[in-house]
């Protein structure tokens, strides 16, 4: 017998409601890991926004790594030791277990993709 749970999955980001997530970040939960109605390592993919001149609190995925695309703005991230420069246009990759933090430049707003996933072994985070 073959599952016929529905594996495609879409939805609009204006069909979301942004709320502030952390610090002055505001968030769009697309997709989230309790919404999912089969077995997957995902977690959540977001579409988030950080005002001009702001930036989310500082924090840490213990277990979840995270795919980031810049749409709009530009800005800075910290991720452990190291600082990144990101616009429009960008990709970043944040490992698990590494406390992390975005900043948009001044005079635009910076949005981002987020899709993240949870760790399929122990995370290293700055261990190697």
């Amino acid at each position: 017998m073959s599952d016929s749970t529905e594996r495609l999955l879409v939805k609009a980001a204006n069909s979301v409601e942004e709320r502030v997530a952390r610090g002055d970040l505001m968030a769009r939960v697309i997709f989230h890991e309790n919404d999912v109605p089969f077995e997957s390592s995902f977690t959540f993919a977001l579409y988030n926004r950080v005002p001009a001149g702001k930036s989310n609190e500082k924090h840490i995925h213990e277990n979840v790594e995270k795919v980031y695309y810049f749409v709009k703005g530009s800005g800075e991230v910290d991720c452990g030791p190291w600082t990144k420069t990101v616009k429009a246009g960008d990709f970043l990759f944040f490992p698990a277990a590494i406390e992390h933090e975005i900043r948009a430049d001044e005079g635009e707003d910076l949005e981002f993709v987020v899709c993240a996933s949870k760790t399929l072994s122990e995370p290293r985070g700055l261990a190697d």
